[in-house]
């Protein structure tokens, strides 16, 4: 059995192999399920992003800033449902709430009542005129896409290399294409990331790389007249976190109005992140779209289309086929389940008095991070933005895709595993995620990270040495 599950390991050398045995020592009834669910459930997950070698664990029970998994082995948690628990696990505002709306009934199929009271919140807090409420993020984008392609009469869509914007097929476009397939960093090739979706797909999404306004321009000026929509995640983090340089999304803000392209902001991890807003309100720049997701539900289902009322009034029953408007609907859009939730979280949890002490704590985190960086001679730095924050094992900041690209992603994973077998879940599934603090970590959650940090750092160390000197 430890011989299956090694060999994917044995290219990172002796020390994260024997992290490995401990990993799966200790989480035998995980792999247990694993190896009972994997012929049924494709990789025995539900989420391509849930994966990871030699197995995952399998949860049975979550609160405050830990979780348990079902060997009864406990983490605190810093993954935080990829970033959308700020508010922390069963946080005891929502727990109440949501157990008088069960009680209640969670699906009307029917407007909420307390609908009247959220437009006022929404609108004044996330600066937009008009909204609609979808389940995911991957929903929001689809609908915000079409929004514009119906307001300006065009198709094409413009989007940022590296960047992740949902499972729709149209953004499903250069989230991770590979060196031999991208192209010039001038023209960018569109690379369509997943069987299933049909080749014309490439033809009207068009990609550039985050940070170059001139490559937005040349686009622009020989199809602007069929571009619909440029779509961007202001703060880029796909990457790990990537900052846009100095009057980056001005720009960019400027040109999209110039050629009457829809400029959207897909704020599905960036909402919420460093203030009780958004990212666009902290660079002051008004788009005429944005999508939001994951921490406005506290943890349920929920994501918000809005932007100007010009382009949202093109929503609507309309009267088919004479007057036909943009067609937006779902039998679990604002059930009040995750209605409750959202308003419970804007109200009484994420308020501005909450931030302060959770950016104290992440950059606390990061400070740890950086002097056993400096201690152990690790190549790697710190981003942070708001309570979320990554490591990039690299010595020269990443400003976008491409350079991301040339980092040490490899080192990142013996890291994991090590991590977890010292009962912390560092961040999210994969290099290029995020961690994120929630209103239930304490000092002491982010005194014992960086406790263990320090002995992980060795297995960094020496897995990088083991590379270095034999590949």
């Amino acid at each position: 059995m430890y011989e299956y599950y090694l060999e994917d390991w044995e290219d990172y050398g002796p020390t994260a192999m024997e992290e490995v045995r401990k990993y799966i020592d200790k989480t035998s009834k995980s792999r247990e399920i694993h190896e009972e669910v994997y012929d049924v459930i494709p990789y025995g997950v539900n989420s391509n992003q849930r994966f990871y070698n030699p197995y995952p664990i399998y949860l049975s029970k979550a609160e405050g800033s830990r979780v348990w998994d079902v060997d009864g082995n406990e983490y605190i948690d810093f993954n935080m449902g990829f970033g959308s628990l700020i508010v922390g696990h069963s946080h005891p505002h929502l727990v109440e709430s949501l157990k008088e709306q069960i009680e209640k009934g969670i699906l009307y199929c029917f407007p909420h009542e307390l609908l009247n009271e959220l437009i006022e919140i929404i609108t004044e807090q996330f600066d937009i005129d008009m909204f609609r409420f979808s389940n995911s993020g991957s929903e929001a984008i689809m609908f915000a896409i079409r929004l514009a392609r119906a307001f300006t009469g065009r198709d094409k869509v413009i989007k940022v290399e590296g960047s992740y914007h949902g499972t729709y097929d149209y953004m499903l476009v250069s989230t991770w294409p590979s060196w031999g397939r991208m192209g010039p960093r001038k023209w960018p090739i569109s690379v369509v990331e997943s069987m299933g979706i049909p080749d014309l797909v490439e033809d009207y999404t068009i990609v550039v790389p985050y940070n170059d306004v001139e490559a937005v321009k040349r686009v622009l000026e020989e199809e602007g007249d069929e571009v619909a929509a440029f779509i961007i995640e202001p703060v880029m983090m796909n990457c790990g976190i990537i900052h846009p340089r100095e009057n980056y999304l001005r720009k960019i803000r400027r040109l999209t109005r110039e050629y009457g392209v829809v400029l959207i902001f897909d704020e599905i991890k960036t909402v919420m992140r460093a203030h009780p807003g958004t990212a666009a309100q902290l660079f002051n720049i008004k788009p005429d779209l944005i999508t939001m997701a994951k921490a406005i539900g506290g943890g349920t289902p929920i994501s918000i289309i809005g932007g100007d009322e010009d382009i949202m009034t093109l929503v609507g029953p309309g009267e088919i086929p004479t007057h036909p408007s943009v067609m937006h609907a779902g039998t679990y859009n604002a059930n009040p389940y995750s209605i409750r939730a959202l308003y419970v979280t804007l109200t009484e949890i994420l308020t501005k008095d909450a931030y302060p002490r959770l950016i104290k704590l992440n950059q606390m985190l990061r400070k740890g991070y950086e002097e056993v960086f400096k201690e152990y001679g690790i190549n790697a730095y710190v981003e942070t933005f708001g309570v979320s924050g990554t490591i990039i094992f690299s010595n020269r900041k990443v400003h976008d895709f491409r350079g991301y690209l040339k980092t040490r992603m490899d080192l990142w994973y013996p890291y994991f595993i090590a991590m977890l077998n010292r009962g912390i879940i560092p961040m999210a599934i994969g290099p290029e995620e995020i961690w994120t603090i929630s209103v239930q970590h304490s000092e002491e959650d982010i005194n014992t990270y960086i406790e263990k940090l320090h002995d992980v750092a060795k297995v960094i160390v020496d897995t990088d040495k083991f590379i270095e000197e034999n590949w």
